[in-house]
């Protein structure tokens, strides 16, 4: 019976925290951008149609087309990520003699990076605009914890417990470089070439201990996946008047190469007979993204400025490459993921006299995982099921103060987070909630 319970268990821990385990299901590149720009930020994330500075390059380059000066732009970034799970205390009948005790567990961790680096040079012409860009952007991160803290009752009346922790690392970079063009007094189109580049690690530590007969398994793993990958982002901006300006962006497809690393150091068995195993690994394969599309919209009202975006992918279209063995999960990729609509909303109030904007936003952002997926082993028993309960939402709010005409500065604060419901097998079930803290800080100069 334990050995059903240790492997139940891992194969559990693996859902919850999203890792390797599962990771031909959680692909951490579908829809986790961390943001990028404080104004945009500031304003729900929106900037298809908005963007007014080197932030266009990934947001629309065709706003590049409105940047009449050279500007060079740092950013910060600044995340605190809350983690807190809880047992359910309900469990299906065949509960292997198990009664729940109601747990909870909590951890979160901080991290401070560099954002993103952007320059940006207008190329004199003699009639319209043509601007060339260049830019870094911390595009993804992964530093976020995990921590299920499980007490269970067994048939003698002794305390079975199980403990796992997970810790993720590092981030994706996107390393760009585009132009924005004015095809006419209303029009302008850009295109962007870029270049992902990244890794991601990981920890887990697993406990299982039974005071019954003293049984205990546990295993220490790490993992790490490098990334790499390209796509082309071209768009449109559209302004009719002063007031109103519409955006469209298509990003293409991009390839992902994925090469993942990992060992394990695992022991397991009684007190007086505890064996050690050591594994170690390698495997390389591709993923292939969809397109996504953007459309935004922008209308400034006397002091206001209002701002939209919907951006729509469709992850279920996401496939396995350049290793047989992974490609036998497309389907399961295909069951797993959904096609979402992303809703950015935001609001800017400009104070002229005192060179100040004040911002604030919202932002829906839907995982890119069903809301209902049953993983089936070979004998087609589900073993796990994920349940979304809170879809990401997200609030944020900031200001821009305009120094000396010739430096800007940026802050957003931002704060969202999720919440899942997780059921495996073994009827060890457990609510997860997450949620962060961010700030963005960036300094523009133009000259």
């Amino acid at each position: 019976m334990k050995p059903v319970i240790v492997l139940l268990s891992v194969l559990f821990i693996a859902s919850f925290c999203a890792a390797q385990d599962l990771g031909h299901f959680e692909e951490v590149t579908a829809g986790n951008l961390f943001g990028l720009g404080a104004r945009q930020m500031a304003m729900g994330g929106t900037g298809i149609a908005s963007s007014l500075d080197g932030s266009a390059l990934y947001y629309n380059p065709a706003a590049l087309a409105r940047i009449h000066r050279i500007e060079f732009q740092v950013g910060l970034t600044h995340e605190k990520y809350n983690n807190e799970s809880s047992q359910t205390l309900e469990r299906h009948p065949d509960s292997l003699g198990l009664t729940p005790i109601l747990s909870r567990a909590e951890i979160d961790q901080t991290k401070t990076h560099l954002g993103s680096l952007n320059l940006t040079i207008p190329v004199p012409t003699y009639r319209g605009s043509l601007v060339v860009a260049f830019g870094f952007h911390r595009i993804m991160s992964f530093d976020r914890p995990a921590l299920l803290d499980i007490l269970d009752r067994n048939d003698a009346d002794q305390i079975v417990s199980t403990y796992e922790r997970e810790t993720e690392s590092e981030g994706i970079n996107l390393y760009t470089a585009g132009a924005g063009v004015e095809l006419s007094p209303n029009v302008s189109a850009g295109l962007a070439l870029n270049v992902y580049s990244g890794k991601r690690r990981i920890t887990y530590d697993y406990r299982y201990e039974d005071e019954t007969n003293a049984y205990r398994d546990g295993w220490l793993k790490q993992i790490t996946e490098d990334y790499i990958g390209a796509a082309f982002k071209g768009g449109l901006l559209f302004r009719p008047n002063s007031k109103l300006a519409i955006g469209l962006t298509v990003e293409t497809p991009v390839d992902w190469q994925i090469e993942k690393t990992w060992f394990e150091d695992s022991l397991s068995g009684y007190d007086d007979d505890i064996s050690v195993t050591k594994l170690s690994g390698k495997v390389e394969y591709d993923l292939k993204r969809p397109f996504i599309i953007g459309t935004g919209i922008a209308y400034r009202m006397r002091k206001f400025t209002f701002t939209g975006d919907i951006e729509y992918a469709d992850w279920s279209q996401m496939s396995y490459g350049d290793n047989p063995e992974m490609a036998l999960k497309n389907d399961s990729l295909q069951l797993y993921y959904r096609d979402v609509f992303n809703i950015r909303m935001g609001i800017e109030y400009q104070i002229p006299k005192a060179g100040l904007s004040l911002r604030g936003g919202l932002a829906v952002l839907p995982l890119a995982a069903d809301k209902g997926f049953y993983q089936r082993n070979s004998m087609t028993r589900p073993l796990l099921k994920n349940r979304i309960l809170n879809d990401r939402v997200r609030l944020s709010l900031g200001m821009g103060w305009l120094i000396d005409r010739v430096i800007l500065l940026d802050v957003a604060y931002v704060r969202g987070g999720h919440k899942l419901d997780y059921t495996a097998y073994n009827n060890i079930g457990a609510i997860r909630d997450d949620y962060y803290q961010r700030i963005f800080a960036t300094v523009s100069y133009r000259y």
